[in-house]
């Protein structure tokens, strides 16, 4: 009974906690690296239990209660669809800019001479797959309170548009390493993008508590020119401090459920822009669950539209 009183207390201890509240103790006299500026991101349906399947289905009711149109049917999407691409409509793409492949991770890199062993640990991951099903939506103004509302938050981003670059990815993240954390572990984000324009882009990352931000990362990048598309890739891209201690204070809690309390109120915003014309290319509202599953890290994606 006194351990179930315990677990109580606890519980009701997290889902008070911000995520900044978190990792206060262990940031606490730590600086940011000079790329990392006060981040975005979080979708949430409470007592989800992500499947096993490759095609999750998370929101089997509406989101919010009330709202009744947070999944628009697949038929309609098809209906108003012309596809270019195979992709499009299917991933986070649009006619001219898509996402290929984003993951965030930790690797171990043995710094003894004699080993090669080395270790990698994948949060979370968007993979390239050779079919997608069309992609169900979520109306954007389900999320809006989830992001900052002032300038260039997600509410006047996509009012802004073009709005058929706006996605939604729910995260079920892969916390389960065993991995030791010391001197040889680097914790990175690796995205890589593909454009039929020859741009150069701009990367804004922003982490948000409770809707209101609390870092950013922006990051600029060129293209190359592969099998007649423009190719960018930001690779082992470095984890600000921020990030890193939320990760590591995350996983010392005990329970899964106290986990996703403090999920429900973190979420990240990624907004790809042309670094000339400032026209935004991709806007992805991240949120987040852990994963239960023995499969690792699993996602969905989801089209933000506005009803």
């Amino acid at each position: 009974m006194d351990h179930s009183m315990g677990k109580e207390k606890a519980f009701q201890t997290m889902s008070s906690m911000t995520s900044a509240q978190l990792i206060s103790v262990a940031a606490k006299g730590l600086t940011l690296n000079p790329p990392c500026i006060p981040p975005y991101t979080q979708f949430w349906q409470p007592g989800l239990q992500p499947s096993t399947s490759q095609d999750v289905k998370p929101f089997a009711q509406p989101v919010y209660p009330g709202s009744g149109k947070t999944a628009t049917a697949v038929s309609a999407i098809e209906s108003n669809l012309q596809t270019q691409h195979s992709w499009e409509g299917r991933s986070i793409a649009t006619q001219k800019f898509r996402l290929v492949e984003f993951s965030a991770y930790l690797d171990l890199n043995a710094d003894d001479a004699v080993s090669d062993t080395y270790h990698k640990h994948l949060f979370v991951h968007i993979a390239e797959q050779p079919t997608h099903p069309l992609l169900e939506s979520v109306d954007v103004k389900e999320i809006y309170d989830k992001f900052p509302q002032k300038s260039g938050g997600l509410k006047e981003l996509y009012e802004k548009g073009p709005q058929n670059g706006f996605f939604l990815v729910k995260f079920w993240a892969d916390l389960n390493t065993n991995l030791q954390v010391d001197t040889g572990a680097f914790y990175g984000v690796s995205s890589h993008f593909e454009s039929n324009e020859n741009v150069v882009i701009t990367c804004s990352t922003k982490v948000c508590s409770f809707g209101k931000q609390v870092v950013e990362k922006v990051e600029t990048e060129y293209s190359r020119l592969e099998n007649g598309r423009f190719v960018y890739r930001i690779h082992r891209s470095p984890m600000c401090d921020y990030m890193i201690n939320f990760i590591n204070k995350l996983k010392r809690l005990p329970e899964k459920y106290m986990m996703n309390s403090v999920l429900e109120n973190f979420t990240i915003l990624q907004v790809i822009t042309n670094k000339e014309t400032q026209e935004t290319l991709l806007c992805i509202a991240f949120v987040f669950e852990v994963s239960t599953s023995e499969h690792g890290a699993q996602h969905h994606i989801y089209r933000l539209i506005k009803d």
